[in-house]
């Protein structure tokens, strides 16, 4: 295992070559933010050493030929990477869930959520710097699987959709079961808060736990929170959409070029 190099307008990104691939495991995509602030571009011209795992950060693997100009197809992952396939380059994509990804309040836009909006910039992230890993920014699949799945099909709305991708596979969409001002009261109730942006901030720095415990409470009885309400009616036209039942890496490997 030795290491390689990336210039692009991130910066220098660091990762290594393993397994005939180059693989740079924590590429950071977001400035820090309080728990449930909106996110923001991270600084650009960053010296970026990927080459240990972080869980918040992007990780991108290439095939060990790829450079500037190889364009090859580009799958983004919201759920756990498969990599399937020879010549693709692979962006596995973490972002906010459960009450800090998916918690509107009350100044918040119609279909804005912060977990999406997280992979929104990631999607802006790999049409800006994924040419440099021999990626074609004009081939990019995004594929999900459960709540991954909702938030694929969500970016693919028309307020949502901007051309970051051309075709998107959901595996076994999971969307809220019930709208989200039926469930508010027993949000309320398991956090013991008011439903604030400030409040929630305060509880997630002061007492994660609590918050991850009421949350899987929550989730045990209602279902993950998402995205909400869905309507295939609403799907931009540009983006070609499979909805399937589990996710098939050949598949997705013949789909995504």
């Amino acid at each position: 295992m030795g290491e390689t190099e990336i210039t692009c307008a991130a910066g220098t990104i660091v990762g290594t070559t393993r397994g005939g691939k180059r693989v740079f495991d924590a590429i950071p995509y977001l400035a820090e933010t309080r728990p449930f602030d909106d996110p923001a571009p991270v600084e650009q011209g960053l010296l970026i050493d990927a080459t240990a795992p972080n869980p918040n950060a992007l990780a991108i693997s290439t095939p060990a030929s790829a450079r500037p100009g190889t364009d090859c197809p580009v799958i983004v992952w919201l759920s756990q990477p498969v990599e399937p396939g020879d010549g693709i380059v692979h962006v596995h994509v973490p972002h906010r869930r459960g009450f800090e990804g998916f918690l509107p309040f009350a100044a918040d836009a119609i279909g804005h959520f912060r977990g999406v909006a997280d992979v929104k910039l990631a999607l802006r992230w790999v049409q800006q710097n994924i040419e440099a890993f021999g990626g074609d920014p004009t081939n990019v699949a995004v594929v999900g699987a459960g709540e991954e799945a909702a938030v694929a099909l969500w970016l693919c709305r028309r307020d949502h959709y901007a051309g970051e991708f051309r075709r998107v596979w959901a595996a076994d969409p999971v969307f809220p079961r019930a709208p989200y001002e039926k469930r508010k009261w027993i949000v309320r109730y398991l956090l013991s808060a008011p439903l604030t942006r400030a409040k929630l901030n305060e509880l997630a720095e002061n007492r994660p736990a609590r918050l991850g415990r009421s949350y899987r409470r929550y989730a045990k009885f209602f279902g993950p929170m998402g995205p909400q309400p869905y309507d295939a009616a609403e799907l931009a036209d540009l983006a070609t959409v499979r909805v399937e039942e589990a996710l098939d890496p050949h598949a997705i490997a013949e789909f995504a070029r």
